[in-house]
């Protein structure tokens, strides 16, 4: 395996390669005495895997346990394994071999902390031969550290030549698009609240109102009762590691579907 790096960039910072005695693996340490993105960080590391496969498959010449280990700073995971899931490529339908093959590698890159920042479903191989369809082969993963300095995964066309096309990973400083604070309306004390609002007295609606008399009568309305609302609605503090696009249903599916496949797994469920 071989890393090519700009010249330009090793001006600025110290690009250390690391073999870690395991073949088809090659890792960059990249550290620099100025803190990195804007952070008290001053290294980062990339690991860089291809996978050379047995006929079949089924035996992987990289291991899981290589690629995805918690170690505390900040950790890009590039690799080219050969593996096929639905959580890459959810519109694809897999054979039970392929889900099998590829599900140590996902469920390590979870229970480790990583995520997978492929968007579902973008092609990053187009055969130029034969009647192969386009698949998701090169995956990225990137640790908690690592995450927020991740801005932008975008795959390039046209090809560079192989049937991989060019994938741009961009890494800057964090920044501050985080979930807000929003009401906790389980919370909210409607015991209390409820009698209060029905001794609101709201402005009588105009008749025949313009639309800023509208606007001006829903105005008043909201700021009579907005108050009220807050007051005994408690208001979540979401941790920064939250994402604004995260929703409680894709808790359920993430959960859901890492089930099935522990059980497809242990009980070696035929693919149907």
């Amino acid at each position: 395996m071989a890393a090519c790096v700009h010249i330009s960039f090793l001006s600025n910072y110290t690009v250390l390669p690391r073999f870690k005695g395991v073949d088809d693996v090659l890792s960059l340490d990249i550290s620099s005495d100025e803190p990195l993105f804007a952070t008290t960080l001053h290294s980062f590391r990339i690991i860089n895997a291809y996978s050379t496969n047995t006929a079949d498959n089924r035996v992987h010449s990289v291991s899981q346990k290589v690629l995805f280990n918690d170690l505390g700073f900040p950790l890009l995971v590039l690799e080219d394994l050969n593996i096929h899931n639905p959580l890459s490529d959810p519109l694809r339908l897999f054979s039970h071999r392929k889900i099998s093959s590829s599900t140590p590698y996902i469920e390590k890159a979870a229970e480790s902390g990583f995520a997978l920042l492929n968007p579902p479903g973008q092609y990053t191989r187009f055969p130029l031969v034969g009647k192969a369809r386009p698949s998701v082969i090169a995956l990225a993963f990137a640790n908690h550290p690592l995450l927020p300095l991740v801005q932008g995964w975008e795959a390039s066309l046209p090809s560079t030549g192989s049937d991989h096309i060019r994938i741009t990973i961009t890494l800057a400083a964090p920044t501050p698009n985080r979930k807000p604070p929003h009401p906790r309306w389980a919370d909210t004390d409607w015991e209390t609240l409820d009698p209060l609002v029905k001794g609101v007295r709201f402005p009588a609606a105009p008749s025949c109102p313009t639309p800023p008399q509208l606007d001006e009568w829903m105005s008043e309305l909201l700021n009579r009762l907005v108050p009220l609302l807050k007051e005994h609605t408690p208001v979540s503090r979401p941790s920064h590691h939250c994402k604004h696009w995260w929703t409680p249903h894709l808790s359920i599916l993430c959960r859901e579907y890492h089930k099935a496949a522990r059980a497809a797994t242990k009980h070696d469920t035929p693919h149907v």
